[in-house]
């Protein structure tokens, strides 16, 4: 299992299904769906969650393996 810490969060990035970026105005949110969630309700995250979700994933992204 594979977790990060966003906030108060433990999200499994092991069963993240998709993301979704929300822009509106100067505000940012992020829906993160999971695979398995009872009617794939997803995580909101608002900016400083999205700011530090979006760090984490570009860092794994970026990562050799």
């Amino acid at each position: 299992m594979h977790f990060v810490r966003i906030g108060n969060r433990a999200i499994n990035l092991d069963l993240v299904s998709h993301c979704e970026v929300q822009a509106w105005h100067d505000t940012v949110s992020v829906k993160v769906f999971m695979t398995g969630t009872a009617n794939n309700t997803p995580v909101v995250l608002n900016e400083e969650e999205a700011k530090l979700f979006w760090k984490y994933m570009e860092y794994v992204a970026e990562k050799p393996v």
